[in-house]
């Protein structure tokens, strides 16, 4: 199942749910008066980490939140960022527990014999030196 996004009316309701005082935007993560300011909808728990029955279900407006995109929603410690490494955490925990990623240890064994090519390379005997340069008699 794909992402579900929120429709035009519910972000209208979520942006003015962000209007404290009626009038000036305010982002839901850290409160900053946005202005001008770009702003994102956001889903509060990621999409990523739900579980497939609750995707079913008809996204509400309980689930969004405004995000200024500097300040929350993007950037180093954004919301974005977070939620990538905990969607992957989630990914990686339960690839391990079903058993779908490979140890990272090599199985340990015996290994196989050396082959008899390999000894007689190894006891070739080395050859004298040869001059380059002979004197002419």
């Amino acid at each position: 199942m794909s992402r579900r996004e929120f429709t035009p009316t519910q972000r209208r309701e979520i942006v003015t749910r962000a209007k404290r005082g009626g009038r000036f935007i305010h982002c839901e993560g850290c409160g900053q008066v946005l202005g001008a300011k770009r702003y994102e909808i956001d889903h509060i728990i990621p999409e990523g980490l739900r579980p497939e029955a609750d995707k079913q279900r008809k996204i509400t407006i309980a689930e969004g939140q405004l995000l200024g995109t500097e300040c929350c929603h993007r950037g180093e410690n954004g919301k974005t960022k977070k939620d990538q490494r905990q969607i992957a955490k989630s990914n990686r925990q339960f690839d391990k527990s079903q058993g779908l990623k490979r140890p990272k240890q090599p199985i340990p064994g015996r290994g196989f014999p050396k082959s008899e090519k390999s000894e007689r390379r190894q006891a070739k005997p080395q050859l004298s030196p040869r001059s380059l340069f002979e004197a002419k008699p």
